[in-house]
């Protein structure tokens, strides 16, 4: 009995009702060709904060990567992480550099969108 009523209340659904003109553009448009999105944070307390608050945000058309920069101290322990967008010419800081200001070790990796990892000089 259940078989008929399906194949019977199917009828209604077909190729004539749907209306392939109403094209409804995505919520959230690119803002401009080949755009990307960086998950950001700035100076969160360590990554964990920082993916679990991440903001997911258009890059502007000046950038091409994703940036993470993490802050240890002298010791190893870490005091602050942020991701952003990047230009490549913050792509060429990537690796491990003291900074002399405060004896604080910045580790910087950038990544292309998708995870990808950018070229180290």
């Amino acid at each position: 009995a259940l078989l008929p009523f399906l194949i019977l209340s199917g009828n209604w659904v077909s190729a004539e009702n749907i209306n392939f003109y109403n094209v409804r553009l995505p919520l959230d448009p690119t803002p401009f060709p080949n755009s990307f999105k960086c998950f950001t944070c700035d100076n969160a307390v360590d990554n964990y904060n920082c993916n679990r608050w991440a903001e997911d945000r258009w890059c502007p058309e000046s950038t091409r990567y994703c940036l993470t920069a993490h802050l240890f101290t002298a010791r190893g322990e870490s005091t602050s992480v942020t991701k952003k967008c990047a230009t490549g010419e913050e792509c060429h800081l990537v690796g491990c550099h003291r900074r002399g200001d405060s004896g604080h070790t910045v580790s910087a990796a950038p990544a292309l969108p998708l995870l990808c990892s950018c070229p180290i000089p």
